[in-house]
Parts: C-alpha cells; sequence; structure tokens
C-alpha cells in the first residue's frame, strides 16, 4: 500500500491524474457517440470504419510532429490549448445535430481535425508523468495514470449510451464537450518547473529521425515499439469498430454498446491496479505473457453471439490489453529512453493507437465479406504471429526475455 500510494503525495500528480480521468471519461463518451452518430446518419459499417479511419491517418502522420513539440515547448500549455480546440470541435458538431442539419462530411472533417489534435496531445500528456514522479515511483505512477484513462472509460460509454437512447445525440454531444472544460481547469493547476527551451530551428524531420536513429540503435526501445504497434494495428482494431460490431453481430442499442465499453475499462482498470504486484525485474517477460493471453481471449471474443458472454470475454481482454500490455510497453520504454528524446518516443510509441484507429475500415470491410468472427480471429492471428516472432524469435528478444528490468 505504500508502494502504491506512492505518486499521491505530490499536489502535481493529483491534479494530473484528475485531468486524466476527465480527458478519458470525454474520449470513452466521444468514440461512442460519433459511431452512432454515424450510424445513424448512414447506416453503414463500412462509413463507421472510413470516419475511424479519417481519425486514425493525421492520428500517425501528425505524431512525429508531436513528438518533437512535446520536447520543445511548455507541456502543460499545450495540453490546455488542445483540450480547448477538441472541446470547440465536439460543440459545433453538438449544434449542427441539435438543428438537423448535421452530414457525413461534417463527421468527416470532425473526424480529421480530433485525429490531428489527439497526436499533438498524447506525447506531451504521456511525457508528463515523468515530470511530476521520481524513477523510483515511475512504474506506480504510469499504473495510476492508466487507471484513470480506464475509470474515464468505465463510466464514459454507459452514461453517454443512456443519454443517447433516453434524450439525443445533440445532448450527448454537448455532455462530452462539457467534459473538456474540466480537464483544462484540472491542469490549470499543475505546477512544473520550466525545462530549459530546446532549440527548434533544425527541421522537425531532422528531429525525428533522430529519435528514430536512436530506437533503432536500442534493442529495447525497437522491440517494444514493434511490439506494441503490431499489437494496436492487428489487435486493438476490434475496439475501434466496436460499436459496428455490437451493432451488426450482436442486435445491441446504444446503452448495450457502452456496457461493452465498460467491461472494457473494468477490466483495463483491473489489470492496471495488478501492475503493481508485478515484479519489477521481469517486466518484459509480463508483456509477452499479458499478449499471448490476449490474442486468446480476442478469438474467443469474435466467435461469441450471446451479448452476456461477450461482456465477459470483452472484461478480461480489458485485463490483457490496455489493462497490462499498454502500461507495461510504456513503462518499459520511460525507464530506457533518455529524458531529451522521450517525447519523440512517447511520439513514436503512440503510432499505436492510431493503427488502431486505421485497422478499423479494413476490419469492418472485411466483416462485410467474410463476417466480424472470421475478419477479427485473422487479426488475433496476425497479433500473436509479430509477438511470437519479434518478441522471442530474434535474438534482441530473447535477451530482453532472459535479462532482468534492473
Amino acid at each position: 500500500m505504500r508502494r502504491a500510494m506512492g505518486p499521491w503525495r505530490a499536489s502535481n500528480f493529483r491534479w494530473y491524474w484528475t485531468s486524466s480521468a476527465t480527458q478519458a471519461l470525454a474520449q470513452g463518451m466521444q468514440f461512442l457517440v460519433l459511431g452512432w452518430l454515424v450510424l445513424e446518419v448512414t447506416g453503414s459499417k463500412t462509413q463507421f470504419g472510413l470516419v475511424v479511419f479519417l481519425y486514425g491517418v493525421p492520428n500517425v502522420g501528425l505524431l512525429m510532429v508531436g513528438g518533437v513539440i512535446a520536447d520543445a515547448v511548455d507541456r502543460k500549455r499545450l495540453v490546455m490549448s488542445i483540450q480547448f480546440a477538441v472541446g470547440a470541435v465536439i460543440s459545433a458538431l453538438a449544434v449542427l445535430s441539435f438543428t438537423g442539419v448535421v452530414a457525413i462530411w461534417h463527421i468527416y472533417l470532425a473526424a480529421v481535425i480530433l485525429g490531428s489534435l489527439q497526436a499533438l496531445n498524447q506525447p506531451a500528456r504521456v511525457s508528463m508523468v515523468a515530470d511530476l514522479v521520481d524513477q523510483r515511483t515511475l512504474l506506480d505512477a504510469v499504473a495510476h495514470f492508466n487507471a484513470a484513462v480506464h475509470i474515464g472509460r468505465i463510466v464514459g460509454p454507459p452514461v453517454v449510451g443512456l443519454v443517447i437512447d433516453h434524450w439525443s445525440i445533440s445532448a450527448a454531444l454537448l455532455l462530452n464537450g462539457s467534459c473538456y472544460v474540466v480537464s483544462i481547469f484540472s491542469v490549470y493547476w499543475i505546477r512544473i518547473a520550466q525545462r530549459s527551451a530546446r532549440s527548434t530551428r533544425d527541421p522537425v524531420l531532422r528531429h525525428f529521425t533522430d529519435g528514430v536513429v536512436q530506437i533503432w540503435r536500442s534493442p529495447v526501445l525497437l522491440t517494444v515499439i514493434v511490439l506494441a504497434c503490431s499489437w494496436g494495428g492487428f489487435g486493438m482494431s476490434h475496439l475501434a469498430a466496436l460499436p459496428a460490431f455490437a451493432w451488426d453481430q450482436l442486435g445491441a442499442d446504444a446503452y448495450q454498446a457502452g456496457l461493452l465499453l465498460l467491461a472494457s475499462g473494468v477490466g483495463s482498470l483491473i489489470g492496471n491496479l495488478s501492475i503493481t504486484f508485478m515484479g519489477r525485474r521481469w517486466l518484459y517477460r509480463w508483456l509477452l505473457a499479458c499478449l499471448g493471453l490476449f490474442c486468446v481471449c480476442l478469438t474467443l471474443f469474435a466467435w461469441s453471439s450471446s451479448f452476456w458472454v461477450s461482456w465477459t470475454v470483452f472484461l478480461v481482454l480489458g485485463i490483457a490489453s490496455l489493462g497490462t500490455v499498454w502500461p507495461l510497453a510504456t513503462t518499459i520504454l520511460q525507464l530506457a529512453t533518455p529524458a531529451e528524446i522521450r517525447g519523440r518516443v512517447m511520439g513514436i510509441l503512440h503510432f499505436t493507437p492510431g493503427f488502431h484507429h486505421l485497422g478499423a475500415l479494413p476490419l469492418a470491410a472485411a466483416a462485410g465479406w467474410v463476417g466480424w468472427s472470421t475478419s477479427i480471429s485473422v487479426a488475433a492471428g496476425l497479433c500473436l504471429l509479430i509477438s511470437l516472432w519479434f518478441g522471442l524469435g530474434r535474438s534482441a528478444g530473447r535477451q530482453l526475455a532472459a535479462t532482468p528490468s534492473g
């Protein structure tokens, strides 16, 4: 308990945790409400996949810019500015929906803007963790940060699902936008010592390629980033496509789709809490074990046609994915990365959520041809194959598995 409570002794971390939980609450609402809006406007799972894809393209394409900016500017001000912009976009969609003039191209445009903003936000937000705590408590701080994210994901989807079913999409969008206001005020109260500004006169591409070169030369960074990105692109694409899966295969309404996302959030929170009890010396072994469990559970989920069986399996999936794989990968990289390039490494790591948004379009398109069960199972198989080959098949992966973390 003394170890688990370590990060909470810093008031900066408490404000940071509140902001992260509120942002996660908004994001948990955001993906369900935007997805349901697409399905109500078009009724097409391919259009749904396209919207998620349009979110993912700038999310991936601008991450190198986001990582460089996170190393160059005041991260606190950057996060606040981005939160304000995201709230404004969501509120604009709410007005369009309320007046009855919302069209699919409005949603396309919103998806592109939101994906761009998230690419700039995430490297800065994640890099702030190491600015708030010392290395001794970093693993626990990352676990608590991810727990905040998952608490938001637990509460947000079922709440917004109820609002959609009992009121309207417009009301759900307004609720979504208002959450970002609370997040902005929480970040405002964080007090971080000014970092020395890094020169930004060199081209962004050069700073990014410098970070890539250092990753390429480091067996730890390269191996963990490849594992995380393959897990995100193949394994986690089902999460971005979940509203369409629930609508199409399970015949679920918005509230039931929110309950599925709640199961993932609860599982992720359980997984995050369990990290505190994992041995710090063997983080890489834990990462490989959780990747294997994830692929097995994802295949079981793909073939379930019962809502409550799917809910239960999705709970376990949450434990084995965002609950453990993501914070373990993040912690290994934070510990292995020098402070001066941490923003760029975190930016490259955050290609991972971008890839699972990009993967939603081919997954949804394949589901139209061969069904959701087959398409998700193939994605799980590819994730497992890459994890075994890159994580253990190469000498660097075997050496990491045999070497204590320290």
